[in-house]
């Protein structure tokens, strides 16, 4: 699967399963929309990620890092309150950010690869 696709999968899953997150609970919490938003950028920048711009990449690499590193405080909030649901919907979002930076972080290092094989003149 290339990596415009993976990451177009990634940003929507991570809006889809912030509004459901955000709409679901009886008290919804804004901070539940912060996936949205950084799933927003991920779809936003999807096409330099698609027409190979090393820039935008990294900035989909590091949004995809923090996304990752924020769904840690959520991941042990729901398993503090025992709710099931936000336990599955936040584990779903935390593999998905996985498996994006897994790839963004395998052509980052093909590209090292290819850039230290290249001829120097």
């Amino acid at each position: 699967m290339k990596l415009h696709t993976i990451s177009l999968i990634h940003g929507i899953i991570l809006m889809i399963l912030g509004i459901w997150s955000h709409l679901w609970p009886e008290s919804p919490s804004p901070t539940a929309l912060i996936p949205v938003i950084f799933g927003a950028f991920i779809l936003v920048l999807n096409k330099g990620v698609k027409n190979y711009r090393k820039g935008i990449s990294n900035a989909v690499m590091v949004l995809t890092f923090l996304i990752l590193a924020g769904l840690i405080f959520p991941l042990t909030g729901s398993i503090e309150r025992g709710d099931t649901p936000a336990l599955v919907r936040v584990l779903i979002m935390m593999t998905a950010s996985l498996i994006s930076l897994i790839f963004f972080v395998k052509r980052f290092i093909n590209d090292r690869i290819r850039d230290d094989k290249k001829p120097e003149f």
